[in-house]
């Protein structure tokens, strides 16, 4: 800043810096290209060489049974026309029951099947209109023929015929009469080929029981199969959100317990929200459909709401909208170290935009390695890591117990 005589301050630029610089930043920041941690030094070449490229859509396929159109039956008045994969010709209905052997296949469970990929098996207690909007996003034509997987419905009533006309133009869409709380109908769906299994709430039994009793049923069937198939991912809707403490419990796990009282604390002060603590509500594994409720004042006030979360959901197609996708992160993701990299280098990448990111947990792990190098630590994952954090902690414990008792005996 200079002075001269009468005249007014004048500011100077410092060196180095000029208009041009001092225009608005992009908002996402590139990520770099290398790692430091410690004393390791990882380098990355070429982010982007790595990376598997998806199919676009306009890809042909090579299954010649599948054709993308409109649904030609639709359940209800009012229908969003919406592009999937349909069948070519159409399937007989005897083909889509799954547990029963006709003229057309002679298997009569999912194993027999030999699926590619692996099965989603949604538990009703009766055919509605909103398994059509699940069934649609999932056979979306933005996904390419080869990535759709099977949808078995296990269903406590025989579907309707206008239900069964709407799904035979899906393929590979199969329902059966059984229910969640037997082992032989869960097995005969395929429950240990299973990546995803969806729990809908059973209205129709809930209204008979009383407010805190109406998800007694389906917390012990969820109980059953989570110790049981602990591969398979659960979702599964409730009637009381208040009832989520009692989905996926584990016995002695410390970090759970130190988030109850975290949600303790949060009823006393009032809150409403006192369940988005709990961590299989954090990672998408259950929901209570009382929560979609807070939507209905948003609609009144902003009547753009539905449209967007049909949109969102794939319900509805609009010319130039996204899709929904998933996308899983390896071993070979791990240079990147936090969410928000995660977050910048998915927007300035692939040009998406991540609206969950979930954090996985190594089921399969039972003891905890003892030693861990600086490297090893790098690829693993932070999950599993915390797990066998908190297994060493609660081991060692029991050895200084056990060596106190032998002390003094």
């Amino acid at each position: 800043m200079k002075r001269t005589g009468s005249r007014k301050s004048q500011l100077e630029l410092p060196k180095g810096l000029s208009h041009v610089n001092l225009q608005k930043r992009p908002s996402i920041a590139p990520v770099p290209a290398y790692l430091e941690f410690g004393d390791i030094t990882v380098h990355v070449e070429d982010d982007t060489g790595s990376e598997d490229s998806f199919p676009f859509a306009d890809e042909d396929d090579d299954n010649p049974e599948y054709v993308r159109g409109f649904p030609p039956i639709t359940p209800y008045i009012g229908t969003s026309p919406t592009l999937c994969h349909l069948m070519r010709d159409k399937r007989p209905l005897c083909c889509l029951q799954l547990s029963q052997i006709c003229d057309h296949c002679c298997y009569n469970n999912a194993k027999e099947y030999n699926w590619p990929n692996r099965a989603i098996i949604v538990a009703a207690d009766y055919a509605s209109n909103g398994l059509y909007n699940f069934i649609v996003p999932l056979r979306s034509h933005a996904r390419p023929s080869y990535t759709l997987n099977p949808i078995v419905l296990i269903l406590e009533k025989t579907p309707d015929m206008t239900f069964l006309e709407t799904i035979c133009h899906f393929p590979m869409v199969y329902w059966m009469l059984g229910s969640i709380e037997q082992i032989e109908d869960l097995l005969r769906a395929g429950i240990n080929l299973a990546d995803n299994v969806v729990i809908v709430n059973k209205e129709s039994s809930n209204s008979q029981e009383e407010e805190t009793l109406a998800d007694c049923n389906t917390i012990v069937a969820v109980q059953t199969i989570f110790r049981l198939f602990p591969s398979a991912n659960i979702i599964t809707e409730l009637t009381q959100s208040s009832n989520m403490r009692f989905m996926q419990f584990r016995a002695n796990d410390l970090y759970s317990y130190e988030l109850s009282k975290r949600e303790k604390k949060e009823k006393e002060r009032g809150s409403h929200i006192s369940y988005m603590f709990r961590l299989p509500f954090a990672a998408g594994n259950v929901f209570s459909a009382s929560m979609l409720d807070t939507l209905l004042y948003q609609a009144f006030v902003k009547d753009y709401v539905i449209t967007f979360v049909r949109l969102l959901l794939g319900i509805d197609q609009a010319v130039g909208s996204g899709h929904l996708s998933c996308m899983k992160i390896t071993n070979d993701d791990l240079w990147i170290r936090t969410y928000g990299r995660l977050y910048q280098k998915l927007c300035s990448t692939t040009c998406e935009i991540p609206i969950g990111i979930y954090r996985t947990q190594a089921k399969t792990c039972r003891s905890p390695p003892v030693n861990h190098s600086s490297s090893s630590l790098i690829s693993r994952d932070q999950s599993a890591l915390n797990l066998a954090f908190r297994n060493s902690v609660k081991g060692s414990r029991y050895r200084n117990r056990a060596g106190v008792m032998s002390a003094v005996s």
